[in-house]
Parts: structure tokens; sequence; C-alpha cells
């Protein structure tokens, strides 16, 4: 299946254009060579220089949640589904754990969620305003399967997104990098559903196979190769929404490969986002949704507000409520007591 992309980069002319707008002054040379490398090759690098200090510092604010837990803040396991902090019950900062929408709990995650430089290269692709619409901490490599970000991250249109990969430490090959497939961005696309890219919850897991078959012939037909990312503290991986890229395999066990993800679109089509968790409730559980048409704005660049930060169903106290088992306990004792009670009277 082939998708209409009306991004400017997509189009055949896009190395003229890139050339007229360097002669016109409106790129610097060195932005109008890494936007032919993100025609070519369906990403670019971009260095911001983060310090240790920094990145030390918004690794402190990660340990100071897992101690608060707040409950507005979602927690993902290595093998399951957003759940709210508090009803995480895991080792603390497992390896595989994500932090979705850290930007509305870190003021150095928002910091990257809205950086300019970044910012001024996303809107450079897209050549018109943007907007960050979520984020995704990582302290391990995902080892995730090769895939495309629109599987699972929904735009209208399908072009408008991109995505920023910016690592917190340095990263090196037995830590999991992130892998990628440059020139993929061009290649067909898979449809789950007839005319449908996204790859939803109840698609099988025999689709789902099929799909990792197709996408290597794909890539083999093409003679595309499989690269790792590897690079130092502060170096960003901007990639086009249509790259194949997943997670290579963690080869030494306890390496962490700390890193922050930003999702992008148009601020023109993309205007809200819902998010969604599990909170327990009392033995079971429930899933709970919020959504956020709140834009934060910094130094030009803007982004929605995390959709969970402050929802009040999240954090207005409780009364605690006993469990179903607790409560079935204490039915048991009063009407045992009641029962003694009236074999007592009876003797009296």
């Amino acid at each position: 299946m082939l998708v209409h992309s009306d991004l400017w980069l997509d189009q055949p002319d896009s190395h003229d254009r890139i050339e007229s707008r360097l002669a016109s002054g409106a790129l610097s040379a060195t932005e109008a060579e890494q936007l032919h490398g993100f025609v070519d090759n369906g990403h670019l690098m971009l260095p911001l220089g983060l310090d240790k200090a920094f990145c030390d510092a918004l690794d402190a604010e990660i340990g100071g949640l897992w101690q608060k837990r707040p409950a507005d803040l979602a927690v993902s396991p290595s093998n399951g589904r957003p759940m709210s902090f508090p009803d995480y019950d895991g080792p603390v900062r497992e390896v595989g754990y994500r932090l979705p929408d850290l930007h509305g709990h870190s003021e150095r995650a928002l910091a990257l969620y809205l950086h300019p430089a970044i910012f001024r290269m996303v809107e450079l692709i897209f050549d018109e305003p943007a907007v960050a619409f979520q984020s995704l901490y990582f302290e391990h490599g995902s080892t995730q399967g090769l895939h495309r970000d629109p599987m699972f991250v929904a735009t209208r249109p399908v072009s408008n997104l991109c995505a920023a990969w910016i690592a917190l430490e340095d990263i090196t090959p037995d830590s999991g990098p992130l892998a990628y497939v440059p020139g993929s961005h061009r290649l067909p696309w898979f449809e789950f559903e007839p005319g449908v890219v996204v790859c939803g919850q109840n698609v099988s897991r025999e689709k789902r196979a099929g799909y990792s078959v197709w996408q290597q012939d794909k890539i083999r037909e093409q003679g595309l190769e499989r690269r790792a990312f590897t690079c130092k503290r502060g170096d960003v991986f901007i990639w086009h929404g249509g790259l194949v890229h997943g997670g290579e395999p963690i080869q030494s066990p306890g390496r962490t490969r700390k890193s922050f993800v930003v999702h992008y679109s148009t601020a023109a089509d993309y205007k809200s986002r819902t998010a969604r968790m599990q909170v327990r409730d009392g033995e079971s559980w429930r899933m709970v949704a919020h959504r956020t048409d709140t834009i934060i704005e910094r130094d030009g660049a803007r982004g929605l507000d995390s959709p969970l930060h402050g929802a009040p169903e999240l954090t207005s106290p409780k009364p605690e409520q006993p469990r179903p088992a607790l409560l079935a306990r204490l039915v048991e004792r009063v009407n045992s007591f009641r029962e003694r009670r009236t074999s007592g009277s009876a003797r009296d």
C-alpha cells in the first residue's frame, strides 16, 4: 500500500527546493545538508550538547518520582500497559519500564520536550508550525521489533508525524541502542486491514508475524540495511514517520540506555490528545482516559500538556474502600459473632 504524503521533503523536487531555500538565506548550510540527508535516508542527527549536570538532575527528578509515585503519572512495565504509578508493585526501575508523558512531572523533561533547536528542525521538516504531543522516557533499551510509528501513533494525515530520540548518556553497542533502516521511509505500507496501516490491539499474533516477514522481505528487496545508533550524550536522532526502526538486543545485562523520545505533528492538524492508563479498583482494574487541548509554549516551541497531569479523578484524595475479599471476611466475622450471641441467649 502506498500512502500519499504532502510533506515537501517527500516530493520529487525536494532536493531542488532545499537548494533554493539555501540560496535565499532561509536555511543555513548545515541545515540544508541535514535536510538533504533526511530526504534520502529518512533521518538526521542533531547535537544538543547536554552536559552531565543536566542529565544527572533529570535522573534525580525521576528518582524522586519513584519515591513519590504520583497518581496522575503512568508507568509502563516491560510487558504491560500503562498503569497509575501508586498501583505498580513491581521492582523499582525494573529493566524495560517506561514513563509516558514525563514532561508533565519533570521540568528538565519539559525543557527537552520544547527544546528550541529540535523544534527548529521539526518545523523545517513540516514547513509549518509544529506541536509536540507526547513524550516517553526509557531507562533501558526497548529491544522492540522493527516497526513504523504510524502503526501505533495516529496522526492525520499519516505523513504529518516525526519523532526525536534524545540520548541522555553515551550509548554503547551493548546497551541495546536504537535500531533503524536508512531509506525505509520510502517503502510501501503493510495493511493490517484494507486501507489501514494502524496495528490496533485487536490485530492477531498471526497478522503481526505476517507484518514482520513482509517488512523483512521489503527491506531485503530494496537492498536496505539495519543499523544501530550509537552516540554521545545529547545527540538527537530525528526521524521521518515512515522510517522503520526498533531496538537492538541488550548485550550487557544491567546496562542502561537512558533516552527521551518526543513525537511531533503539525499544529494545524493536531489539536488534542487522549491518554489512558489502568487504575486499581479494589481487587480489579479499570481503565481511565483523559483528554487535553492545553498547549504549553516556551521560546517559540509549543506542546500539549500531559493529558493525565492534574486530572481531578486521579489527584483528589479518595476514602479508603474495603476490597471485596476483605469485606467478605468482615461479613463472615459479623455473622459468626451474631450466631454465637444467638446460641448463648438460647442457653440462658
